[in-house]
């Protein structure tokens, strides 16, 4: 699973229930957290048990323990995992790119945006989760809640989106192979 933003407790408390509930009920192997968690022992509390995470340090947190980046191996994609902060303005693809190919990462996992995203660029797949608790990016109220489901086998990767309006959920697939020239919609 993929998420960030959380910003428990400065801007939220919680996550969706549904969300929670969904968490709660499926297995994962790896969880990549793409920062902003602000405390990560109250944004523990407000979710399901976790498994293994990867977390990086957004510029909202408080604790400095975690790495601005980090380059994990799921099968035969190399994974960059990133919070943004580093990128200006918020979310930009061809600096996100520039990003990639310095580190030769096949897919990048980041967030800072707040906003939900999956795009191809020069065969690679960048992916933001959002936020799952429906952080703004102010101080007050929510928005929407995303987070992602990956699921990595040999040559393909499928990305399954979780958004909420707090009412309805929807679910979004989209599945990519890795070939000799990178990463392609199947």
């Amino acid at each position: 699973m993929v998420l960030g933003d959380t910003h428990i407790p400065k801007r939220r408390d919680s996550i969706p229930p549904a969300f929670f509930e969904h968490i709660r009920m499926s297995s994962y192997d790896l969880a990549l957290i793409t920062g902003d968690l602000v405390r990560e022992s109250d944004m523990r509390k407000a979710m399901p048990p976790l498994p293994q995470c990867v977390i990086v340090r957004g510029n909202m947190d408080l604790e400095t323990k975690y790495n601005l980046q980090e380059l994990v191996q799921i099968d035969d994609f190399r994974i960059l995992l990133l919070h943004g902060t580093q990128v200006d303005p918020r979310g930009d693809l061809s600096q996100l790119g520039e990003i990639a190919r310095e580190s030769d990462a096949d897919v990048t996992v980041h967030g800072h945006t707040h906003e939900e995203a999956i795009d191809l660029l020069d065969g690679r797949l960048f992916l933001n989760p959002g936020t799952i608790s429906g952080s703004t990016g102010g101080w007050a109220g929510r928005v929407d809640a995303s987070f992602v489901e990956l699921v990595v086998s040999p040559g393909h990767i499928g990305v399954t989106l979780y958004h909420t309006d707090w009412v309805d959920i929807r679910e979004s697939k989209t599945a990519y192979l890795k070939t000799s020239k990178g990463i392609s919609k199947a």
